[in-house]
């Protein structure tokens, strides 16, 4: 499964478990940061999983197919062994998703700052997929507490910065 992903392989197990859980955690802090996480947030996640799987460069494509399957079943389990209290739960994410910094550390720094784009993205469009007007100004202020995932040390490629990576509005990410 994972192990034979082009780009990742030396990385240990529990490393490469903390890469595939990434994303599972930050759809949980986003989409359940006000609370729960509803249907449309479930649903919208689990739609943006598969799609990464074949619209992303082909190294973060490969990695988002691990991700993706059973995706809201790897959810469902994490939320059950998540605190009931929103406060405890988002500081208990924000620690898991920091544990990404140091493996996103030993990966190439594009493919790393490529994942760290789609993290972002991921918070954001988890963030809008829930009320407003056709996802028009739906993010809540629990969730823009914890949209540009602060938890996170930005990997950028050279002349990109933070700001342009969390105000990008392309989905190509």
């Amino acid at each position: 499964m994972w192990t034979m992903l082009e780009g990742f392989e030396h990385l240990s197990s529990e490393e490469m478990d903390t890469l595939i859980a990434g994303p599972v955690w930050i759809t949980i802090l986003i989409g359940a940061a006000d609370g729960k996480m509803d249907h449309e947030e479930r649903t919208w996640t689990e739609r943006l999983m598969r799609a990464r799987t074949y619209s992303q460069p082909n190294l973060v494509s490969e990695y988002y197919r691990v991700v993706a399957e059973g995706f809201l079943n790897k959810v469902d389990q994490e939320m059950a062994g998540m605190p009931a209290d929103t406060a405890l739960r988002n500081a208990l994410l924000a620690e898991k998703i920091d544990a990404l910094n140091p493996v996103l550390g030993k990966l190439d720094t594009s493919l790393a700052a490529t994942l760290y784009k789609s993290y972002v993205v991921l918070a954001r469009e988890t963030a809008k997929a829930s009320g407003g007007f056709l996802r028009i100004g739906s993010v809540s202020a629990a969730e823009h507490k914890w949209l540009h995932l602060p938890m996170l040390t930005p990997v950028l490629l050279e002349g990109e910065n933070a700001e342009t990576v969390w105000e990008d509005e392309r989905e190509d990410n």
